[in-house]
């Protein structure tokens, strides 16, 4: 990448200068908003794929709401995080970003034992390490 010099032999011109623009990473992002039948959690599951090069990271943004009457609105979020994703799970977050969401089973995971990991991990209850295994998973 960058310049580069082009000479036209015999032309008497000065040698040209082709700038070639670097690559840029290729981006996908896809938000994905859960809401469980009982209407106390809602949890926005957000995947994000970056490419640079041949290197391909994915990850999941994390936002568990809570609250405890239905007829109010959700405040803030109880915990707000970003996991990144095992490479073995690489192709489950590709077929869940390309289909705009999660199976019934990814979507069961997410509300229950990830929210619990993600509370846990937030309270010092659970090793960041675990937790986001945890959350991972539930691309399985």
């Amino acid at each position: 990448m960058g310049s580069s010099s082009v000479t036209n032999p015999g032309s008497g011109l000065p040698p040209a200068t082709v700038t070639t623009p670097p690559a840029l990473p290729v981006v996908l992002k896809v938000g994905i908003t859960l809401n469980p039948p009982d209407g106390l959690r809602q949890i926005s599951f957000g995947l994000e794929k970056d490419v640079d090069g041949v290197k391909v990271n994915w990850t999941i943004t994390f936002v568990l709401y809570e609250r405890t009457d239905t007829t109010k609105s959700f405040g803030d979020p109880v915990v707000s995080l970003n996991v990144f994703v095992a490479s073995a799970l690489h192709a489950n977050a590709e077929t869940a970003a390309n289909n705009g969401g999660l199976t019934p089973t990814q979507t069961a995971h997410a509300t229950g034992p990830a929210a619990e990991a993600a509370k846990a991990r937030q309270a010092g209850q659970m090793p960041a390490a675990v937790a986001d295994k945890i959350i991972q998973n539930t691309l399985k």
